[in-house]
């Protein structure tokens, strides 16, 4: 009963350490590839996206939806069309589709900002992504990105 025990311990123990590095699983940057308008509100557009993965598993990005905002307004939303696998313990890219849709354009033309070089500087992200890996799923959120930085354009 005693060794039935310990090695419950030492599998638990082995389970929780290689677990772990899942909270430290990054999307690095997403690169446009291709944009190709399908309607005047919707686009598809294809995209490399890049992930640091430091845990011993293969993951998978089962769906990515994001809103692209302009000083605080939502403009259009993104879903990601299939899913991605990213190799176990490396930084790698994989390439998919998104599903655009253009919600409101009104901000661009209203003149409350500079449509010039700048504008890019104004983009704000909102990404959530669901990853799995074997049995673990893991959701990952980021808020408030500046697109200049995230984008590789």
């Amino acid at each position: 009963m005693y060794r039935k025990r310990v090695i419950l311990y030492a599998v638990a123990l082995l389970a929780l350490a290689g677990c772990s590095r899942y909270k430290d699983v990054s999307l690095d940057h997403i690169a446009i590839e291709q944009f190709n308008m399908t309607s005047l509100s919707t686009a598809r557009v294809k995209i490399q996206a890049t992930l640091n993965n430091p845990a011993g598993n293969k993951i998978t990005v089962t769906e990515l939806d994001g809103v692209l905002k302009i000083k605080e307004k939502t403009v259009a939303v993104f879903n990601l069309d299939s899913s991605l696998v990213f190799d176990a313990k490396s930084v790698s890219t994989r390439e998919g589709t998104l599903q655009l849709k253009i919600q409101d354009m009104s901000v661009l033309f209203s003149g409350i900002i500079e449509l010039d070089a700048s504008l890019l500087d104004q983009v704000l992200l909102d990404i959530d992504a669901s990853l799995k890996s074997g049995g673990i799923r893991r959701k990952l959120q980021l808020h408030d990105i500046p697109a200049k930085n995230f984008l590789n354009l």
